[in-house]
């Protein structure tokens, strides 16, 4: 395995692990709200935004993931 792919794979797991924190995150926000049945309180809308933050935080994290695999296949000689 190249120094290429094996930066990539440290980028990887480093990115992995942020997915599985960002949506723990999210989730932490959003199962109060949606178990309270989407009621108008007052922090419906701050734990909404939470939510949404941790949701794109995972979905960057994954994208992350994804191109570092990718530089690793194509330019690295793979895992």
């Amino acid at each position: 395995m190249s120094v290429l792919a094996q930066a990539m794979l440290a980028i990887f797991i480093a990115a992995m692990i942020v997915a599985v924190g960002a949506w723990a995150y999210g989730t932490r926000y959003w199962l109060p709200m949606w178990a309270a049945g989407f009621r108008q309180t007052e922090w419906r809308n701050v734990y909404m935004r939470r939510a949404i933050k941790g949701y794109s935080g995972f979905i960057l994290a994954v994208g992350i993931g994804f191109a570092a695999g990718t530089i690793a296949e194509y330019w690295g000689g793979g895992w």
